[in-house]
């Protein structure tokens, strides 16, 4: 894959717009809408309510992916660019998270201690950034994306039947294809493909895919944003110290 940051850039804002104007113009969402009327799991529940990425929270452990691609098509040529992050999170009985940010870095948070590593884990430096502060150690989390795209449309998702997606029991929802008004941006034909796969028991996102594919007078483009949730509560996940660290100077 050939990435182009500036037509991943102009894509993903391009689709935020879009996806602004549809939030606008579209339903409005009601955390009385949670599965279940807010108690539980409920496949007769017909929308889905925002907020529900903070279940996770609720989990002992999970390991999560979630990437984000975009491709351009414009005069015969075609650019294409993503990234994509992956990790585990550990929530109790320390909060712990290890996560390999787009192969460039990695990151290992226990407590409010942290380190980081630039060459895929031999060699690790004591770092808190992300310990100290969680709304950078959010930016790489499933949440960064799953906000903007999912809780902003939430009144224009429905249920389209029950589901096991990795593994989890699941209510499946699904967007309409122009979430309320994609079109109404001049100069812009779009349309959405949305799937959200949500836990029957503990209401937590399992998986989710978002996407745009948009037309101008220019060319075409397609975005998009997928996740998964894995793993959950498994004894598997863990999260240690690294022990090759390079002392600080």
């Amino acid at each position: 894959m050939v990435t182009s940051r500036r037509t991943l850039r102009g894509l993903v804002a391009v689709s935020l717009a879009i996806g602004l104007v549809a939030a606008a113009c579209g339903g409005s969402s009601s955390t009385n809408n949670l599965p279940g009327g807010g108690n539980g799991a409920n496949a007769n529940a017909s929308a889905l309510a925002a907020g529900l990425y903070a279940n996770l929270d609720k989990l002992d452990s999970y390991q999560f992916s979630w990437q984000v691609t975009a491709a351009s098509m414009a005069a015969g040529s075609k650019e294409t660019g993503g990234y994509q992050t992956s990790g585990t999170v550990i929530n109790k009985p320390v909060k712990s998270y290890k996560i390999n940010n787009m192969g460039a870095v990695q990151i290992i948070v226990i407590g409010d201690k942290g380190w980081v590593s630039y060459d895929n884990g031999s060699t690790w430096m004591e770092d808190a950034t992300y310990a100290s502060d969680p709304n950078a150690l959010k930016g790489l989390l499933p949440a960064s994306l799953y906000g903007t795209n999912f809780d902003t449309n939430a009144g224009d998702f429905k249920v389209v039947g029950e589901e096991k997606k990795n593994g989890v029991d699941c209510i499946h929802y699904q967007g309409s294809s122009n979430l309320g008004g994609a079109g109404v941006v001049v100069g812009v034909s779009a349309t959405s493909k949305s799937d959200l796969w949500v836990a029957k028991d503990g209401s937590y996102p399992v998986s989710g895919f978002y996407g745009w594919t948009a037309t101008t007078a220019e060319g075409s483009g397609t975005w998009g944003y997928s996740f998964d949730i894995t793993n959950v509560n498994s004894s598997s996940n863990k999260v240690d110290a690294p022990t090759n660290v390079t002392p600080t100077p």
